[in-house]
């Protein structure tokens, strides 16, 4: 077994059952209180089940000992050239953020929502994404993921542009940043610059780290109403 992957039985367990159960429980976590799961919540919920089902890994992989390849707003980053793979590490007590959210609720993801994100990514754009665990450290929680590597070069923005709206993704604007809506899915993406979306050697275009959200009820009218006055 490689330094990266986890050594307990979470290890074969995949990335769409974890967001299955999870989002199971913030339901029914909803349903008791009246409402839906707000990001402490989420957060809480996660931390049960990732206790539960021995997602936290006894000890960080190898790779982390060494000063990462890269680094984003929302991960460190480092390549595995033997396997052609990224490692990916959340920032300590942060998952990222929401394409959109409701005026009285946590910009930030939770860690079930950076979950189902990569879930909804590998759906929608064909990457396989594994979850590999959740780090415990003195400064937050980590969440760790391992995702191929692709290559290429970045795609234009008028590449972009021409990817989503020929796949009948609507373009919306929301605070200040442009994001994407496919109403039959009831999806929406952001973070959708150069630097995510990749043209590979075949003329196709890969996204790689997208911001990608599934709309509540509460957010379908928002984003429906962004999406025609952009129109």
């Amino acid at each position: 077994m490689s330094s990266h992957e986890p050594s307990h039985v979470a290890a074969g367990i995949p990335l769409k059952a974890h967001v299955e159960e999870l989002r199971s429980r913030c339901k029914a976590a909803s349903r008791f209180q009246g409402g839906s799961a707000y990001y402490h919540e989420e957060l809480g919920i996660f931390r049960a089940y990732a206790e539960e089902r021995g997602l936290y890994l006894v000890e960080p992989p190898a790779e982390l000992s060494r000063p990462p390849d890269e680094e984003g707003n929302e991960h460190q980053v480092w390549f595995l050239p033997a396997e052609q793979v990224f490692l990916k590490a959340t920032w300590p007590g942060f998952f990222g953020l929401l394409v959109i959210h409701r005026p009285n609720e946590e910009q930030k993801a939770s860690p079930i929502a950076y979950l189902e994100r990569w879930q909804l990514h590998n759906e929608l754009f064909g990457d396989q994404v594994t979850f590999l665990g959740a780090l415990k450290t003195d400064t937050g929680l980590r969440l760790m993921i391992r995702q191929p590597a692709i290559a290429g070069a970045p795609a234009t923005d008028e590449q972009i542009q021409q990817f989503f709206t020929d796949s009948g993704w609507k373009r919306f604007v929301i605070d200040g940043n442009t994001a994407f809506f496919d109403a039959e899915r009831r999806i929406v993406v952001s973070d959708t610059h150069r630097g995510n979306i990749i043209l590979m050697e075949d003329g196709l275009l890969a996204p790689i780290d997208l911001r990608v959200q599934f709309l509540s009820d509460s957010l379908l009218d928002t984003v429906t109403k962004l999406c025609s006055s952009t129109s």
